[in-house]
């Protein structure tokens, strides 16, 4: 199995946090954010971290090379930011026909990884909501996903940013498919948008609800936490 970091995709609800400082390295209960979702990740049959990042994002790979120098790691640049579907793209070229898990750089879940990673089926992680942000949203049919939406709700699963894809070739043939056909939504290449494709050729994905902080505001990490989402240099001073 590897493991795809989309850092390349900015997440707005970070800002201002994010203005000095890259989201994985916002400083949380003394360690960056990164350091969070690497802890339980590490444990895992891993055989390579793919971070798909910017050309500015050499703080990221200054962090892995001396806190995490015996991780196999690859690093992708995306120069032109086109959606979260045309960066996980870019992984393709170094996965071969293995599982994958994609998880967005503001997903810190608190959930069983390793159960997670090894489920029979394609998998995508999802809260229930209650309020109208505009989340992508997961509608069950006869227990298995069926539908990826974002707008008019019609269910209260929210796409909590992981998914473990055993199809991950098909994967990244949906995704191909859909920038060449130029197919965005709000100007870009959705992510979604390949994985319903994938449900549409037959592919049967489930869903595994998780708790999550810090997706729809950053300071809601405090209450996971205990303490204060701050840039890194902040808390080490």
């Amino acid at each position: 199995m590897k493991v795809i970091f989309p850092f390349a995709e900015r997440v707005p609800c970070l800002t201002p946090c994010t203005h000095h400082t890259l989201e994985p390295l916002l400083g949380c209960n003394g360690q960056p954010t990164l350091a969070h979702l690497l802890q339980p990740l590490r444990k895992l049959p891993v055989s390579e971290f793919i971070f798909l990042v910017s050309h500015q994002d050499d703080e990221i790979r200054s962090y892995m090379d001396v806190n995490y120098s015996e991780i196999p790691v690859s690093f992708v640049e995306q120069t032109e930011d086109k959606g979260l579907g045309h960066t996980v793209s870019l992984a393709s070229d170094y996965v071969s026909d293995e599982p994958i898990l994609i998880v967005v750089g503001d997903a810190i879940l608190d959930m069983d990884w390793a159960s997670f990673s090894e489920s029979e089926s394609s998998t995508i992680a999802v809260r229930r909501i209650i309020d109208e942000k505009p989340y992508g949203l997961v509608e069950l049919r006869e227990g298995i996903v069926g539908c990826l939406i974002q707008k008019p709700r019609r269910t209260d699963l929210a796409i909590a940013g992981c998914y473990f894809i055993r199809e991950s070739q098909l994967l990244f043939q949906c995704l191909h498919d859909l920038i060449r056909a130029e197919r965005r939504r709000n100007g870009e290449y959705q992510l979604t948008d390949a994985l319903q494709q994938m449900i549409e050729l037959g592919v049967e994905m489930q869903i595994r609800e998780v708790e999550l902080t810090g997706q729809e505001d950053p300071y809601e990490l405090n209450n996971f936490f205990g303490t204060d989402l701050r840039p890194l240099s902040c808390v080490l001073a």
